[in-house]
């Protein structure tokens, strides 16, 4: 009997040792962590040039198979969506770039390499800048909860959230692990593959939510779907800032507590009504989920300032979410500069006592 010929990793999977044309060395190849949520179309490595280790995110072509067998396109038109999705991407990174959005992770360079003569042989690749780790890995290392460092991190995840929307792009995926750490005290907005451009056809545009199920805003949850980019959109970004505030005290997203605080019948797998229907339930458990964060949050001030801010960002009602300001005259209801300027004040106060901690 013959021997089965071994089947070769994707094109994809096969960069360790290269060296790419603009002089960056594949060295090492960055394994997909269990039960991470993104990266299904992609392989991580580190490389390096000249002493500096960056982050290769090489895209998966070949992924175009299992698309086409579980959506029953062709396997052309699979590919084709992924070549689209990476070009929609790099070219907003390099917009970001352009308008120097110095909280959004943008990528250091592009390109392409050639593994094989295979359909799937012609990898595009994104390279970063090199992070500590996502916020989970920063928050690991803590001891006891770190009031200015979690404050500066939300200040600055909220000035990238603003840099975005003032382009009039919608983050969509705004979770822990799109959150990158540099040199310990700087955070960045990272990952704009589910991004949506207001005006411009976008790759996730016919998804109900693009991003991780996990932090979706209830409305989405439950197929209240708004046909208003910004209420659907911007509004969706909003909620996920108020999520990331909550993960950052008390280590769990807004719709985890929202959903584990409703009766079974009325979770949205099973119930059959509309959203404006469940409205009452869910403003109870949204209720219940703001007075379980207001416990994890050290100090009078800054649990009575935190609370009123996460119940203005996640208000279940889009229309309703976001600073009460917005809504008489602004140009953007959703707009989140005063959040910026709140974030940056409470870190400063925190970092010179003024702040009560404890």
């Amino acid at each position: 009997m013959g021997t089965a010929t071994p089947t070769l990793p994707s094109p994809a999977a096969r960069l360790k040792g290269l060296t790419l044309s603009s002089g960056w060395v594949v060295t090492e190849e960055i394994p997909r962590l269990p039960g991470a949520t993104g990266g299904q179309y992609s392989c991580g490595y580190k490389v390096q040039r000249d002493g500096k280790t960056a982050f290769l995110k090489a895209l998966d072509y070949s992924k175009a198979q299992e698309i086409a067998l579980n959506t029953g396109i062709d396997t052309l038109t699979a590919l084709q969506g992924l070549i689209n999705a990476y070009q929609f991407e790099r070219n907003l990174l390099q917009d970001c770039k352009q308008k120097r959005m110095d909280r959004i992770v943008v990528a250091l360079e592009d390109g392409s390499v050639k593994v094989d003569d295979g359909i799937f042989g012609e990898v595009n690749y994104l390279i970063f800048e090199s992070a500590d780790g996502d916020i989970r890995k920063h928050l690991a290392l803590f001891q006891n909860l770190d009031v200015i460092w979690i404050l500066k991190c939300l200040h600055h995840v909220a000035t990238g959230l603003y840099q975005l929307h003032s382009a009039k792009v919608a983050h969509q995926d705004l979770k822990p692990s799109n959150v990158l750490v540099f040199d310990s005290n700087v955070s960045k907005v990272a990952d704009l593959g589910c991004a949506s451009i207001q005006g411009a056809i976008s790759p996730r545009d016919d998804c109900e939510f693009a991003g991780d199920r996990t932090y979706a805003p209830p409305e989405l949850l439950y197929r209240s779907i708004d046909t208003d980019w910004r209420r659907r959109r911007q509004a969706a970004d909003v909620y996920c800032l108020g999520s990331m505030v909550t993960f950052l005290f008390c280590g769990t997203s807004m719709t985890a507590m929202i959903l584990a605080n409703m009766a079974p019948d009325h979770l949205y797998p099973v119930w059959g009504g509309s959203y404006s229907e469940v409205m009452a339930e869910i403003r109870d458990a949204f209720g219940l989920a703001i007075e379980q964060f207001s416990q994890s949050v050290p100090g009078e001030q800054l649990r009575k300032t935190l609370r009123e801010t996460v119940s203005q960002l996640c208000d279940p009602e889009p229309s309703r979410r976001g600073h009460p300001s917005n809504r008489t005259g602004h140009t953007n209801p959703y707009s989140l500069e005063r959040y910026v300027s709140l974030f940056s004040l409470l870190a400063q106060r925190a970092a010179v006592g003024i702040l009560e901690r404890k």
